[in-house]
């Protein structure tokens, strides 16, 4: 536990030391200029990117992207009084937050990425429920080999905030209330090194030969209403009596970021993992565990937008099925 949030530590400091302010102009020109000592690192690496004139020698210094990092709020509403039509009053609000940093020196770059999403959902003479939930991190060095194809290592972290929740005998005195999932119960690390072929700058397919991931469950109740509920003897693929499942295989993602009309942006992040040994006692596990998110964003104003989000997942550790989230809504998004 004590690694586990070292690690989670160690990218939201990173990603949030790539978040320092950029300079607003990206230039740089192959000059030799005797700067002050008074004058830091920061301040010296400003100047000379002023003085600068193509971006072959900004590179030659180093230099940060603008900051990019956006906070959204959804909320919407529906009633009825004495409505022929029918229907359920409801409500719901959720709330976003994203970070990307990037800093570029030489042949290599360094990535920060953060992505939080949890939203609720709220129907009359019903429970309140999740309507997504997700906390991403991930941090990445990579170093061209020639203009498309980069040697890389990352590193990433996925979880939730809130508990998930099921009923059985829903509605029934036998009823029964289970937390079949929790923060870190699951939750995944991967470090993992390969290749990646960036053909242009919205799009990446990476192969990760030398891929680690850990799965964490760290709830002993979350386990146990897990494999109750699911009639199995692991959840998410750790046995019991242990925290983790270590597991080392091969990994793809394919990531896709562009506007594809104007004010509207749309990102895509497939994840793909196969374990190259099946794990002890479970031999028929061993299948590739597939990681879908999509997010589609309209800008209707400066503050206005509307969004779209899929959730596609399936991990035979979880359940022999696809697990689909989809969610449609409007709400305020805000530059920080």
């Amino acid at each position: 536990m004590r690694k586990l949030i070292i690690v989670i530590a160690f990218i939201f400091s990173i990603t949030h030391t790539l978040a320092q302010e950029a300079p607003k102009t990206i230039k740089q020109d192959s000059l030799i200029v005797e700067l002050p000592d008074s004058l830091t690192a920061k301040q010296k690496r400003q100047y000379l990117l002023k003085q600068a004139k193509t971006r072959d020698d900004s590179l030659k210094i180093g230099f940060w992207k603008p900051k990019n990092s956006q906070f959204g709020i959804n909320f919407s509403q529906a009633s009825f009084n004495n409505w022929q039509g029918g229907g359920i009053n409801s409500w719901s609000v959720g709330a976003l937050f994203n970070k990307r940093s990037e800093f570029y020196k030489n042949k290599g770059s360094f990535i920060g990425d953060i992505q939080l999403q949890l939203g609720t959902v709220n129907n009359l003479g019903q429970r309140p429920a999740k309507s997504i939930d997700r906390l991403f991190m991930e941090a990445k060095y990579s170093h061209k080999i020639n203009p498309r194809i980069n040697w890389f290592g990352t590193i990433n972290f996925l979880t939730q905030f809130a508990d998930g929740v099921v009923y059985e005998n829903d509605g029934q005195p036998t009823e029964q209330r289970r937390t079949i999932s929790g923060f870190l119960a699951p939750g995944y690390l991967s470090e993992g090194f390969g290749v990646e072929y960036k053909p242009v700058s919205y799009f990446v397919v990476q192969l990760g030969g030398a891929t680690v991931r850990q799965t964490f469950v760290l709830s002993k109740s979350v386990f146990r209403d897990f494999t109750e509920f699911n009639k199995t003897e692991e959840a998410y693929g750790v046995v019991d009596g242990k925290n983790v499942l270590t597991e080392i295989g091969f990994q793809v993602i394919a990531a896709f970021d562009k506007d594809v009309f104007k004010n509207v942006n749309l990102k895509c992040r497939y994840q793909a993992f196969q374990a190259y040994t099946a794990k002890k006692g479970l031999p028929n596990t061993n299948t590739i565990d597939h990681n879908i998110n999509l997010i589609a964003t309209a800008k209707v104003n400066r503050y206005l937008n509307v969004n779209f989000t899929l959730l596609a997942i399936y991990d035979k550790d979880q359940i022999d099925k696809f697990q689909i989230s989809q969610a449609f809504a409007a709400g305020l998004l805000f530059k920080l």
